[in-house]
């Protein structure tokens, strides 16, 4: 007979297995993971899936905020980014929808007349699937789907892009990667 202070045996590989199913499950996604794949809906309703973009272009991730004053600071770059080098890496902003609703995204949008699409995290699935805790959080995703960078993104891609639409080695890291 158990004791009544243990839990069954079976109960107990049962909490075993929930509890490295959540650890995994949150881990942050980091430099040279396989970005995990993801579904959102851009605000104009344009269906936008990850997996569209493998073999195809590099994908800078922006999760964001309306209110985030180092967001707003940096729009102006990720509009001139889009500009320059739409043919070569898509970008994408997630509003992680903290304290925003989808008015304020819009007037967001037409406010900076933002030149890239927007979804809206709703429920905060992809900002949980991605270890995000602060805005702005940025990944650079390779043509492959391996993330390149998060946070840290250089200044000036132009010279990174290259590098971003090769195949990745898991011993060279982006610094490495961009002296090549």
């Amino acid at each position: 007979m158990n004791s009544p202070s243990r839990p069954h045996p079976l109960m107990q590989i049962l909490l075993l297995a929930a509890s490295l199913l959540f650890a995994s499950s949150s881990r942050a996604v980091e430099i040279g993971d396989l970005a995990p794949d993801f579904d959102l809906q851009t605000m104009d309703g344009t269906p936008w899936r990850l997996a569209d973009y493998r073999g195809k272009k590099a994908v800078y991730l922006i999760f964001c905020n309306t209110w985030c004053s180092y967001c707003i600071e940096k729009t102006p770059r990720y509009t001139k980014l889009q500009e320059q080098f739409a043919d070569r890496v898509e970008i994408i902003a997630v509003n992680t929808t903290w304290s925003d609703s989808k008015e304020e995204i819009e007037q967001f949008q037409q406010r900076f007349g933002l030149n890239y699409p927007v979804a809206m995290d709703n429920g905060e699935v992809l900002s949980k699937r991605y270890a995000v805790s602060g805005v702005p959080t940025e990944f650079i995703i390779d043509i492959n789907g391996v993330v390149r960078y998060r946070d840290g993104v250089p200044e000036y891609i132009a010279a990174h892009i290259p590098d971003w639409v090769a195949p990745y080695s898991a011993d060279m890291n982006p610094v490495q990667a961009c002296l090549k």
